[in-house]
């Protein structure tokens, strides 16, 4: 059972110790609380088990790679 305490007395939390569905986010905002479950916090976005690195850089820098690795999502800027 989880009791109140004060943001600054909170421990830490890695990605290890969450349970997608079972816990959740509380967000305070002008005075009212609201939670969602990390499952549905990232709900509809992008994933990927082979994607492990996100790297963004010019075309230039990009042709000068020679070899992509397949595990990394380039992001080309103008």
């Amino acid at each position: 059972m989880a009791t109140d305490k004060k943001i600054t007395n909170l421990n830490s939390l890695t990605a290890a110790g969450i349970n997608l569905g079972n816990d959740s986010l509380v967000i305070v905002n002008n005075n009212e609380s609201k939670k969602i479950t990390p499952n549905n916090l990232m709900s509809g976005r992008v994933q990927s088990d082979d994607v492990t690195n996100l790297v963004k850089l010019t075309l230039l820098e990009y042709e000068a790679l020679g070899t992509p690795d397949s595990n990394t999502l380039y992001i080309i800027t103008i």
